[in-house]
């Protein structure tokens, strides 16, 4: 069966003008773009308030904006081994070193709720019009694969849209506050950042699209994607910690399908190592999405 680009991408523009114009959509965005702003906002004016005690401890004049402490914070021998230590890996931790630390906090924040952010919203789409009978009348014009496979790249272009939108608010946040630590370079590691998540949540649009082909209910459809998701960490984390060599053996089996396998590598600066992560995202994310699909081709819609 040959499919059609043209079907493909026709579905995936309805899909992402649909979610432009959804609350769903809105609140995302608004959730990114204050989220993001937001946290960087407090971590500026956290820094401010801990120069300004020091400056008058020492009995110096405060700056009226922060910059000395968060230089000389990120410049210690201290600080720089308790990054590498928390990273758990001391090759990673030294490359982070050299990344702007407002750039790392949208990372943080990026790697961390995006993908609970499309667990919660993704699962849903096929579900619902399967369960409100929409499908049927879509799946005359295009075929059921042209019509997934439209329905996964609206979803992938929706999530990019916040990502970007968030970083920009994030670094201008940075740069109305701290201006020293806010220059061209650090804007660009955060869209680096953005771009790195964006492949990354691949995995979990795919997974949230995988379940959403299998389930009726919406609603179903979401649990499900969240258990699959904290079965998945909690077996990765398991893989971790237990030294039996057969339980090893068989939790490291299970745990490449993680979707958080290969974040510690989006992490890095050398494309050595983030682009294979990247490529294990997508296609982690093509597997689930496709293992969906086999039981959707067989749907009764």
């Amino acid at each position: 069966m040959m499919l059609s680009f043209s079907k493909i991408g026709f579905v995936a523009r309805a899909e992402l003008h649909d979610a432009l114009r959804s609350r769903r959509f809105v609140l995302m965005l608004a959730l990114y773009i204050l989220g993001a702003g937001g946290a960087c906002f407090g971590l500026i004016t956290a820094l401010h308030r801990v120069e300004v005690e020091l400056s008058n401890a020492l009995g110096l004049t405060a700056a009226a904006s922060p910059g000395a402490v968060a230089d000389a914070l990120w410049q210690s021998v201290t600080f720089q081994r308790m990054v590498r230590e928390l990273v758990g890996n001391e090759q990673v931790g030294q490359e982070l070193l050299g990344v702007a630390p407002i750039a790392l906090i949208y990372g943080w924040l990026a790697f961390t709720f995006t993908p609970i952010l499309i667990l919660l919203s993704t699962p849903s789409r096929i579900a619902e019009e399967v369960a409100s009978g929409y499908a049927r009348f879509s799946v005359v014009r295009v075929t059921r694969t042209e019509w997934c496979l439209g329905k996964y790249l609206g979803q992938a272009l929706e999530v990019m849209i916040p990502l970007l939108l968030s970083a920009v608010s994030a670094w201008g946040v940075a740069r109305f506050r701290l201006q020293s630590l806010a220059g061209a370079d650090v804007i660009g590691a955060m869209l680096m950042y953005g771009l790195k998540v964006w492949v990354y949540c691949m995995a979990f649009v795919g997974l949230g699209l995988g379940v959403s082909q299998v389930c009726r209910s919406p609603n179903q459809a979401v649990v499900l994607a969240l258990l699959l998701w904290t079965g998945l960490s909690i077996i990765r984390g398991a893989s971790q910690w237990v030294s039996a060599p057969i339980w090893k053996q068989v939790l490291d089996s299970v745990s490449v399908f993680a979707p958080a396998t290969q974040r510690l590598d989006m992490w890095r600066t050398n494309p050595v190592y983030y682009v294979p992560a990247m490529i294990y995202s997508i296609t982690l994310g093509l597997v689930y999405f496709s293992l969906g699909h086999w039981c959707f081709l067989r749907k009764d819609l």
